[in-house]
């Protein structure tokens, strides 16, 4: 996350990143249903075409599952992001104050 001759994690672009993906995910919340919506709309429309509307709905059940786990990924892909800075923002803090201990020494 940072510059090639860095050693780490950077915490606030970490969480920041994942922040990010969350809120995409909160996007992606509604996008099953509008799928579905716009699907049933097409079939609708076709509905003299028999061919077009089987097409629309078989499409339409295959695509579904994909879109919610979609939205899944990125909704964990966020928190696991958030929480891996918060470990490492701890991991950094703890490191900090073992070097203290030993230069007060």
């Amino acid at each position: 996350m940072g510059d090639e001759d860095e050693i780490g994690v950077d915490p606030t672009s970490a969480e920041r990143c994942g922040t990010e993906a969350m809120t995409l995910a909160q996007r992606y919340a509604t996008i099953s249903t509008d799928f579905q919506s716009e699907m049933f709309g097409l079939s609708e429309a076709s509905r003299n075409e028999s061919q077009a509307v089987n097409g629309a709905l078989d499409y339409c059940s295959d695509i579904v599952g994909q879109l919610t786990q979609l939205q899944q990924h990125t909704r964990d892909l966020g928190a696991n992001g958030v929480a891996g800075a918060g470990a490492a923002r701890r991991a950094d803090d703890e490191i900090g104050t073992g070097l203290g201990t030993i230069f007060a020494a």
